[in-house]
């Protein structure tokens, strides 16, 4: 028995570009299915994927015979992802193989022949577009706000809570007092209105302290060791998947400063690991008062002391030694002995 960990390929040539233009254009939607399972690559190793690369890696710690899946087999992420995890064809796998299949292609679940775990991580790609309704299919998704989705549109189903995983080997924690005082990263691909409209706000308070630095097509490795930097990360987007990033910036000593995704950001706990802000003026005001050392130093440890748990060693080590036992269990076979009553 293996997990099999499906993700796309990261490719950023110009076929790809060429075929997301064909694909945006199309009306049929036969066409854009064709496309993306034909395909399935990315110009992005996003947080979902990553994500799944940490579980894989776990998973294999915790003595589990685990692979990454792409149409070809081949790891195209490089330094872009998790260094050391074996890739295979998607199409090797085996029946009795337990396959995890993201989101945005769970259509596929129904091709698999044994196991399957559909993981869900984003609202927009939840979709009942395979028979979740099957016993050998689980799903899994990984927070409150993503849990209630998916009991609204898989009714009936089980839905198991899974832990996202923060590396802490690659997010470190530096203390406050060693990082570059007043600085402020933000994603601009994720809220770039609320990010400028929250800049805005603060020097209209007068605020001077905080200087923004917006962070984009970082490796993961490269982004580990820009975390070591700032002060405060600007959590700026309306919806999240796994959302890691604001918890990346706790376990590494970032304060977290904006909203909460609807839910998604379930680490953000106002004025205790974090400084909720729904709006940039409430932003700006959060700012304002992070200019104390003090604040910002005692909600940094707190966030660490929440966000422990999803340390590699931690909760997902749990969660995977709970996981193979139970799928062993499940694939073993009652033993028949002859002649016996």
């Amino acid at each position: 028995m293996r997990f099999i960990f499906l993700i796309p390929e990261l490719d950023t040539g110009r076929l790809r570009q060429v075929i997301d233009r064909l694909t945006y254009k199309a009306r049929l939607q036969l066409f854009k299915d064709f496309a993306r399972k034909r395909y399935m690559r990315t110009d992005c190793a996003y947080g979902g994927t990553l994500n799944l690369m940490r579980h894989c890696q776990v998973a294999r710690e915790c003595g589990a015979e685990a692979y990454m899946a792409t149409l070809r087999g081949v790891d195209t992420y490089g330094r872009t992802g998790i260094l050391g995890i074996p890739f295979m064809r998607w199409a090797d796998r085996r029946r009795d193989d337990v396959c995890i299949v993201p989101d945005f292609v769970t259509d596929l679940i129904d091709e698999v022949k044994g196991r399957s775990i559909a993981y869900l991580q984003v609202p927009t790609f939840t979709n009942r577009n395979f028979n979740y309704q099957s016993d050998r299919v689980a799903i899994w998704t990984d927070s409150p706000f993503m849990q209630g989705i998916c009991e609204a549109t898989y009714s009936g189903k089980s839905i198991e809570m899974v832990p996202n995983i923060v590396d802490n080997r690659l997010f470190s924690f530096v203390p406050q007092s060693q990082r570059e005082a007043g600085l402020v990263f933000a994603f601009p691909r994720k809220g770039p209105e609320y990010i400028a409209k929250t800049q805005a706000a603060y020097e209209k308070l007068g605020g001077k302290y905080w200087r923004f630095e917006l962070i984009h097509g970082l490796t993961i490795h490269e982004l580990a060791q820009q975390f070591r930097r700032p002060q405060v990360f600007l959590a700026s987007a309306d919806v999240e998947g796994c959302a890691l990033p604001p918890q990346e910036s706790m376990a590494a000593g970032i304060v977290v400063v904006g909203k909460t995704a609807q839910g998604a950001n379930f680490c953000m706990e106002h004025r205790k690991t974090a400084m909720v802000a729904e709006t940039p003026e409430a932003a700006a005001q959060c700012l304002v008062e992070l200019e104390n050392a003090e604040l910002r130093d005692r909600i940094s440890h707190q966030a660490y002391q929440a966000i422990k748990s999803l340390f590699p060693s931690a909760e997902p080590t749990r969660f995977w030694q709970r996981i193979i036992r139970q799928y062993q269990a499940s694939t073993e076979q009652p033993k028949v002995y002859v002649g016996s009553r």
